[in-house]
């Protein structure tokens, strides 16, 4: 109902040019037991045999944030208007020591062919240290955390909106998400609650230990790269 904090929708625009844009009605918005008090922020991940997947914070009726997913009603609708938010939601529930007031956001997923294992992070935090949770699973429903967070740093407060993804050393050219080669650095972008920007960091993803590490000419925080100057 307005571009404020508030009755929290996801809209729905379409676009054959991404510069003429339709607005639809909203994709989803708070209609069961798991969102009904807000459909927050969260990402989109095309799966190779099911289509684009929407993965999304909920709010339930005692103002917990849990991960959701929401899939299209007719693949065939090249609009993709209607998305059905199945039953067996969550998917991603804080029952393992992570604040459940603040635990939300996450991101595209990425695949990893070496183990068979869909990946996705979660932005949180415990008290001021800001925490990026990553969960795995094989068949996008069943998701299972990493025995450590992919990333956390003290005194940077909540990480909202996470984003991770590889880029290439030597080339112009974007990465798919799930690429996994030489010559490539991972981009961490968290949006920091306590100052209200957005910032990022270049380092290393250890697949195997699934730990980022930024280099040491990007510190985490206030003190790193800004992605814009907009408030985030």
């Amino acid at each position: 109902k307005g571009a404020v904090w508030g009755n929290i929708v996801w809209a729905h625009s379409v676009s054959k040019d991404l510069i003429n844009w339709e607005a639809l009605e909203p994709a989803i918005y708070p209609s069961k037991w798991f969102d009904i008090n807000g459909t927050w922020s969260g990402s989109a991940t095309n799966v190779p045999g099911k289509g684009p997947v929407i993965l999304y914070t909920g709010i339930t009726e005692n103002h917990t944030q849990i991960q959701n997913y929401a899939i299209p009603q007719d693949l065939s609708d090249p609009y993709l208007k209607k998305w059905i938010k199945p039953d067996d939601n969550p998917i991603v529930r804080p029952d393992h020591g992570e604040n459940g007031s603040a635990f939300r956001d996450p991101t595209t997923a990425w695949f990893n062919k070496k183990d068979g294992h869909w990946r996705m992070l979660v932005g949180s935090k415990n008290k001021r240290r800001g925490i990026a949770y990553m969960y795995k699973s094989r068949d996008f429903k069943k998701w299972v955390k990493t025995r450590r967070p992919v990333h956390t740093r003290k005194a940077t407060g909540m990480w909202e909106c996470p984003d991770f993804f590889p880029v290439s050393i030597g080339k112009k050219t974007g990465l798919d998400t799930s690429y996994d080669g030489p010559n490539t650095k991972h981009v961490l972008k968290v949006s920091l609650d306590l100052t209200r920007y957005e910032y990022y960091t270049l380092g290393t993803y250890d697949t195997k230990k699934d730990r980022y590490k930024p280099d040491g000419t990007t510190p985490d925080g206030w003190d790193g790269l800004r992605l814009d100057y907009g408030n985030f």
